[in-house]
């Protein structure tokens, strides 16, 4: 390990995973202290293990052991000693789950995505940044960014996701808050309230940066807070709590693609392995015989599978994390601006988000996720926020009625089309009409508070299916 720069080597992370319960019949993953001798007896048998005999990580089978695991209090299970807890933000509708990291790992994960963010430039020395990211019930948002803007150089302050708009601007104002950083609706909520100020008000504050986190930003988000705000540098960071922060995206790239229905992302490949594999290995036939399947060529889409080069102790080893994604060459336009020695290491890979394979169906017809997204990316409607969800009519288990739910926050002002036209583009691509209009509504929220929400993370769900 480079003095300074914390990353394992991956014949270590496969030397643990191979001992870990995730990945063999191990009753109990190692704890600090033993680590040493399991990485010293396996360079003595120089026993010579490769990822491909690996089976691929799927998060069903992974959060079994994990579920067993954190409930286990023997003295002998590792995976309760030493470590910090996350949670997963229950985003998908499910029940939230815990996930164990080695509490030193964690720090050493903060200060490299840190690093990344100032050898990027997207955080340099001297920066104020002010972070509305979520805390409490277990999740766990606000400790991270603040940790990770800090080791890029920046000074926090942390006002959390409950910190009254109002006091929000006045300490951006005195403190000449410069960052605001929060997930995407942390953003427009405080822009929205920015843009009922006083000129004289809005003058006062001087936000040049702003980084998202948690989902894609829109056009249409993008614009509102291009008009509230100026033309700030917008930029992101993405992670989970399996594989913890692990890329950003320069507000270069930011630009570029927040039109397409993807995001690219910068990654260190001294501190993840990703492969890119077709969507052939979620097959029946397919899902117990992953070592021979060969990855994608690079551009090509296909599911991404995370191996931590940063989680020795609780290794995640090819790690089937849900998302579509496509691997590329760092721009020459970011190439550029980054130190030679670091070059051969970092690349782009792109995240068309969850598998839009996906469907679902409303009164006998299919809708895919992707035709979905699209539409409600599209500037002219001034969708700030959406929420899809279906539920029995009248909230009646025992009804067979399937009933469709639209919520829609939108930005009305600019060259936004009116409500009418919008209701009337809605109900076409959902086919509402007199036979079925009695199960279908269309709701214009007035702020975020009438989104449903996942119980931790607090985020809204774009898709909800009530009825399972």
């Amino acid at each position: 390990m480079t003095p300074g720069y914390y990353y394992y080597s991956l014949e270590d992370v496969l030397t643990i995973a191979s001992v870990h319960p995730f990945y063999s019949d191990s009753m109990y993953p190692p704890t600090r202290e033993e680590l040493p001798t399991v990485l010293e007896n396996a360079k003595q048998s120089a026993y010579g293990l490769k990822l491909a005999s690996f089976p691929l990580t799927r998060k069903d089978t992974l959060y079994k052991q994990i579920a067993r695991l954190t409930i286990d209090t023997s003295p002998r299970n590792g995976y309760r000693q030493d470590t910090y807890i996350s949670t997963t933000g229950g985003g998908s509708g499910g029940p939230p789950m815990v996930f164990a990291t080695d509490s030193i790992e964690t720090r050493q994960q903060r200060a490299m995505l840190g690093l990344m963010l100032k050898i990027c430039g997207i955080i340099e020395p001297g920066d104020w940044v002010l972070t509305m990211h979520n805390a409490g019930y277990f999740y766990r948002a606000l400790d991270l960014m603040s940790e990770v803007f800090e080791s890029a150089g920046a000074a926090v302050l942390c006002a959390g996701p409950d910190m009254h708009h109002h006091d929000i601007v006045d300490a951006i104002a005195q403190f000449r808050v410069n960052t605001i950083s929060g997930d995407v609706g942390h953003l427009i909520q405080l822009a929205k309230y920015v843009a009922t100020l006083s000129e004289e008000k809005r003058k006062s504050l001087h936000v040049t940066k702003a980084l998202y986190t948690s989902e894609a930003i829109t056009p249409a988000q993008r614009s509102f807070l291009f008009s509230v705000f100026g033309d700030i540098a917008l930029s992101s960071v993405i992670g989970s709590a399996e594989a913890g922060p692990w890329a950003v995206s320069s507000p270069e790239q930011t630009a570029t693609t927040v039109y397409e229905n993807y995001a690219d992302f910068i990654f260190d490949d001294r501190l993840i392995h990703l492969e890119v594999l077709p969507f052939s290995i979620e097959e029946s036939d397919e899902r117990g015989n992953s070592g021979d399947i060969a990855t994608v060529p690079n551009g090509e889409k296909g599911l991404l599978v995370q191996t931590s080069l940063q989680r020795l102790r609780n290794p995640l080893l090819r790690y089937i994390c849900g998302d579509v994604a496509s691997l590329h060459p760092l721009p020459n336009t970011i190439r550029a601006k980054l130190p030679m020695e670091i070059l051969p290491h970092y690349h782009v890979i792109r995240i068309y988000g969850r598998d839009r394979r996906i469907s679902f169906d409303w009164y006998g017809e299919y809708f895919q996720f992707q035709t979905l997204q699209t539409l409600m990316r599209i500037e002219s409607w001034g969708i700030l926020q959406y929420q899809v969800i279906l539920r029995r009519k009248d909230n009646d288990q025992d009804n067979v009625d399937t009933f469709l739910e639209v919520r829609i926050l939108r930005n009305t002002g600019g060259e936004t089309i009116s409500q009418e036209e919008l209701t009337r583009e809605i109900r076409h691509f959902f086919m509402v009409f007199e036979n079925n209009e009695h199960l279908f509504e269309l709701r214009f929220l007035a702020d975020h508070e009438g989104f449903l929400r996942s119980t931790t993370g607090r985020k809204v769900i774009n898709f909800l299916d009530l009825c399972k």
